[in-house]
């Protein structure tokens, strides 16, 4: 079974649990206006097979977004990032982990 917050319902914007702090507001849409750009970046990683590569931007993101309020963004990175660092690599897995993040970065909202 999943952690909670890693498998949200697929039709759910997300948002962050820092948009009504003050200082996050304004903050907020530049981190999300970032994301397009991460997730052509991860699927680009992704199909070339570059799993080192995936596995530092996927560290990133967890970091970032975890920063500005966005845990479960933060574990689903966190989650590819540990598929990555297997000495085993099962690449559906990964390519699964990836599948997941993207859908996830395509419903967060500032």
């Amino acid at each position: 079974m999943e952690p909670a917050g890693i498998r949200p319902d697929k039709s759910k914007v997300v948002y962050s649990s820092l948009r009504d702090e003050p200082d996050f507001a304004e903050l907020l849409p530049f981190f999300v206006d970032e994301l397009p750009e991460k997730q052509t970046v991860l699927s680009q990683l992704a199909q070339s097979n570059d799993f080192e590569s995936l596995r530092r931007e996927a560290h990133k993101l967890r970091g970032s977004a975890g920063g500005y309020g966005f845990q479960g963004l933060s574990d689903l990175a966190g989650k590819l990032e540990e598929s990555c660092k297997n000495s085993v690599r099962d690449e559906a897995a990964i390519l699964q982990s990836v599948d997941e993040l993207l859908d996830y970065l395509g419903r967060v909202r500032a």
